[in-house]
């Protein structure tokens, strides 16, 4: 149905979505807004998560599961830009950065403090994907889960709340 339609977005939303409009940087593109791509992109944090938990008693691999953590993250980032119908250009530096500045700024207040320390973990998964330095401790691990299921919550909360096919969920 929403295929041939574009999807309206309600009150908050909406003024949310006409803010970012005007502070759009060329590696920012608006397209159709897709509940269809969110609940598909959060499926797939939401598997990455389910990982993490299940692997969670066991003892090392820890900066394992935190890159799971941060990925699920991102995804979720990537689900709510779909929602307001904004993607990130792939072609340029500091994708993931670029990514989750926009989501954050999409959610304004929600989740503030969540979005620093998830900037935060983007750095961190940095030093360990690229630099090959660092490690990740159990707390470090269980604040970045906290973080990326609170924020799985809240991209659950908006396509439940303006979706147009609430029965998917």
């Amino acid at each position: 149905i929403f295929k041939n339609q574009p999807i309206p977005l309600k009150g908050a939303l909406k003024n949310m979505s006409n803010s970012l409009d005007h502070n759009l940087n060329p590696d920012i593109e608006k397209i159709k807004p897709s509940f269809t791509t969110a609940l598909k992109k959060l499926d797939r944090a939401l598997k990455r998560l389910k990982f993490v938990k299940s692997t969670g008693m066991i003892e090392g691999g820890e900066e394992d599961r935190y890159l799971a953590v941060y990925d699920a993250t991102r995804i979720a980032c990537e689900a709510i830009l779909s929602i307001y119908g904004y993607r990130v250009k792939k072609s340029g530096e500091r994708y993931h950065h670029k990514i989750i500045n926009t989501a954050s700024q999409l959610m304004a207040d929600k989740l503030k403090n969540e979005f620093i320390r998830i900037q935060q973990m983007r750095k961190k998964r940095n030093g360990l994907e690229y630099d090959d330095f660092g490690s990740v401790s159990k707390q470090e691990l269980d604040q970045a889960f906290l973080d990326a299921t609170t924020l799985a919550e809240e991209v659950r909360k908006l396509i439940t709340e303006n979706g147009p096919n609430k029965s998917l969920l």
